[in-house]
């Protein structure tokens, strides 16, 4: 089982405030500490969230690239409407179109919802649950 997610970001502040407005449909909290931003379920019994945030700083490991690598993140969900939710507040806090709610042939009752955040990150919302 993954234990936790961590991002570099071109500005924490930002995506701390669009991170913690999208997750909060998913009933995610935000706690922050000195040099990193944990995002994770409010209810977790885990030793940390399983989401973080740290500033993209570049360095001879990632060639002094300027930008971030863009990666695919996924969040589960429990029900549609919190995808359909997901994806309304995602672009509401300032993220990009990259596929609305709706069902994937990717398998069986694949509910889902794409948006691009404020580092090109692929951010998805699914779930798995039948209408």
């Amino acid at each position: 089982m993954l234990g936790h997610v961590g991002i570099r970001v071109l500005d924490v502040e930002a995506s701390t405030n669009f991170y913690t407005k999208l997750l909060s449909t998913l009933a995610y909290t935000t706690k922050t500490y000195p040099g990193v931003v944990v995002i994770g379920p409010s209810d977790s019994s885990t030793p940390i969230p399983n989401f973080m945030l740290r500033k993209h700083t570049p360095s001879e490991a990632n060639d002094n690239a300027t930008k971030p690598t863009p990666v695919h993140l996924s969040f589960y969900t429990k029900t549609r409407q919190q995808v359909d939710e997901f994806y309304a507040t995602g672009i509401k806090a300032g993220a990009k179109d990259n596929g609305g709610p709706g069902l994937r042939t990717f398998m069986p009752n694949y509910y889902a919802a794409f948006v691009l955040d404020l580092d090109g990150n692929n951010v998805e919302a699914v779930c798995f649950a039948e209408e």
